[in-house]
């Protein structure tokens, strides 16, 4: 017991070094992969084709790029990232760097034939010491490859609805279905797989994806990953997921508090950050009430809940996506869906569309009265809107009103017993003190 004891003390030390002081580095290429480990390399070459040299610019493959030695931390993840992008584009998965500034890769997976590193020196990390079993990013030194390997795009579209809190109410949680974990080895629905979080920037949106999966093979809709490595999801699980309230309790791929932006999440615990499959009906049914006339210096709907009309807007409410009027026909409906489920998280029973891509709504169900009925509505880019017509938004002056309302609800089978706190519980007190 003491011996487990300490080795969960030293693991525990590990992780705080680790994540707590910054040490580790989070990926941001285009190109997703992860690292695996230090390997020996010799003159048969397990990874065969040397594809971008950046240390001799007599190299046939030089890339017009030198090794930066004095920004070394930044320079090893953009090194790693353009090796990534041409061995992907040259459909390789596994590439290599060597010699502190080379790149190889191939068609062959056999990068273990000649054994793993057995120096501590073989490669390097941060600040040129040996790399650690925690260092996101490695380069090998002369004959010496550190392996990493690309990890395929997410195959089946994703849409985020947001953070959650999940209160663990007994026969009255959230999602109370655990189709899948990586965390927790004792129960059946365990994948065989373990939380990596080394690679957690390329490891959580991959298991966001398997989390998928699972929910589309169970006729789900929407799904929660909670606690790092926990997928959850329910019979009535569009509608259900938001029981508990929001909450701030999630972190994105960089071990950073998740934004309303952020394109992958993951919820800690008692939070699950929840998705839907893309292309499911909306949850919500919006019915429209009519065009009125606004005016932005005193809103009759004061509450900003979404903004598609992009970036610039510097607007708080834009959540990553821009609405394109161009594909008012297939997008709108989407953008109505958005907005009438931020509605119902605030608690609101109508909310408006205006000047195309914004929502707005107000405490007051019907103060979008305020200043009258309006004429100047749109259905498309020029098209001019009816009253009572659906898909249609206000515009510089009017606002275009919709009712919100539930399409139905499905009962929930059963609710999964709750394991004991343990060792994860810990570990998740130190990554986030």
């Amino acid at each position: 017991m003491k011996i487990v004891f300490k080795t969960i003390a030293a693991v525990l030390i590990l992780i705080k070094t680790v994540f707590v002081d910054s040490k580790w580095t989070c990926s941001d290429c285009a190109v997703q992969y992860r690292a695996i480990g230090c390997y020996q390399d010799h003159f048969k070459r397990p990874l065969p084709f040397e594809i971008l040299n950046e240390r001799d610019v007599t190299s046939k493959v030089y890339g017009g790029r030198r090794i930066d030695w004095n920004n070394w931390n930044s320079y090893m993840p953009q090194f790693a990232c353009r090796c990534a992008q041409l061995a992907k584009a040259k459909g390789y998965t596994i590439f290599g760097l060597q010699f502190f500034g080379e790149c190889w890769s191939g068609p062959t997976l056999d990068y273990k034939s000649v054994g793993e590193a057995t120096n501590g020196y073989d490669c390097l990390g941060p600040d040129y010491k040996p790399c650690s079993v925690w260092d996101r990013h490695c380069i090998g030194t002369q004959e010496m490859n550190y392996i990493y390997e690309i990890v395929p795009d997410c195959d089946i579209p994703l849409e985020t609805v947001g953070c959650y809190k999940d209160s663990h109410t007994k026969n009255s949680r959230p999602l109370p279905l655990y189709p899948l974990t990586d965390r927790d080895n004792t129960i059946k629905t365990f994948s065989g797989r373990s939380i990596d979080w080394r690679n957690w920037d390329t490891y959580m949106p991959e298991f966001a994806c398997r989390c998928a999966h699972k929910a589309k093979e169970m006729g789900k809709t929407t799904f929660g990953v909670q606690y790092y490595g926990e997928c959850w999801t329910a019979d009535d699980s569009d509608v259900s997921y938001g029981k508990d309230g929001t909450s701030g309790n999630c972190i994105d791929q960089c071990y950073e508090s998740c934004k309303p932006y952020s394109r992958y999440c993951s919820g800690k615990q008692f939070a699950n950050f929840v998705y839907r499959l893309a292309e499911s009906p909306c949850e919500w049914k919006t019915t429209p009430v009519g065009c009125y006339k606004e005016d932005t210096s005193s809103r009759a709907l004061s509450i900003e809940l979404l903004d598609e009309r992009g970036p610039l807007s510097k607007s708080s409410a834009f959540h990553g996506n821009i609405f394109d009027p161009k594909k008012w026909s297939s997008e709108f409906p989407k953008l109505l869906c958005r907005c009438a489920r931020i509605a119902k998280d605030r608690g609101l029973s109508t909310f408006g569309v205006h000047d195309t891509g914004t929502c707005w709504g107000s405490k007051d169900g019907e103060g979008y009265k305020k200043y009258g009925k309006s004429s100047e509505c749109l259905k498309g880019e020029k098209e001019n809107c009816p009253s009572e017509s659906e898909n249609c938004a206000g515009g510089k002056k009017s606002i275009f009103v919709y009712k919100v309302s539930e399409n139905g609800k499905k009962k929930r089978s059963f609710n999964p017993k709750l394991t004991k706190k343990s060792f994860d519980d810990v570990l998740d007190d130190v990554v986030n003190a």
